[in-house]
């Protein structure tokens, strides 16, 4: 089974387009997105929206442990990580904000949820908002990054756990619009795909192999 990592802008199309992969699909809701879907036809997908980050373990746990869905789309993961902070914030010292160790503990628990989500058996869709940041090469050159929307300090971590990576783009013609997955990277794009070695695919296909090499 394989991991990916899908992200885009908020309202970019991550809800609308990671739930037409193909197969029975658990889709676990931290941020309402998953409203969209009543607009769709999404009878393969089945919604669950979470409140706090200990519904949320539950559901991966039972959903991946079921045998009932062959894919699992965590909806996303960036808020996923906010709620998780605000959640330890209030538990704290600092008046409602998290402290350093917070942020460990978040830090690590988003990599050992990347870890299990690649060995649990069914495939997994990670949602994340999208990132724009400034790093200066030797020469001192910038660069513009596009990346997924999560902590410097384990983007490259979690990036390389996962199979694929891919930005949702949208291709217009005759003012019809067609949303695909760019799995090319290059210097300003974090995108990857290490199970088929391709350019772009359908969100249908990501998991099938078809698309663009």
């Amino acid at each position: 089974m394989a991991t990916a990592i899908i992200y885009t802008k908020s309202g970019g199309g991550k809800t609308v387009n990671t739930s037409r992969v193909e197969g029975k699909t658990r889709l676990i809701d931290s941020d309402n997105s998953s409203v969209v879907l009543q607009n769709f036809d999404r009878a393969n997908v089945s919604i669950v929206r979470i409140t706090s980050i200990a519904d949320f373990m539950v559901e991966f746990e039972a959903s991946a442990s079921s045998g009932e869905f062959q894919n699992i789309i965590v909806d996303n993961v960036t808020d996923v990580i906010d709620r998780w902070l605000l959640e330890l914030g209030e538990r704290g010292k600092n008046g409602g904000n998290p402290g350093i160790q917070d942020y460990q503990t978040v830090y690590n628990g988003i990599k050992r949820l990347v870890r299990k989500a690649s060995d649990c058996g069914v495939n997994v869709i990670l949602n994340f908002w999208q990132d724009t940041y400034i790093f200066t090469n030797g020469d001192g050159a910038q660069t513009s990054m596009l990346s997924p929307k999560m902590p410097q300090k384990i983007l490259e971590n979690i990036c390389g756990l996962c199979n694929i990576v891919a930005h949702i783009e949208v291709f217009e013609k005759d003012d019809k619009k067609t949303w695909f997955y760019n799995m090319n990277g290059t210097n300003n794009l974090y995108a990857k795909d290490q199970l088929f070695c391709r350019k772009t695919c359908m969100p249908e296909d990501i998991f099938n192999g078809k698309g663009k090499k």
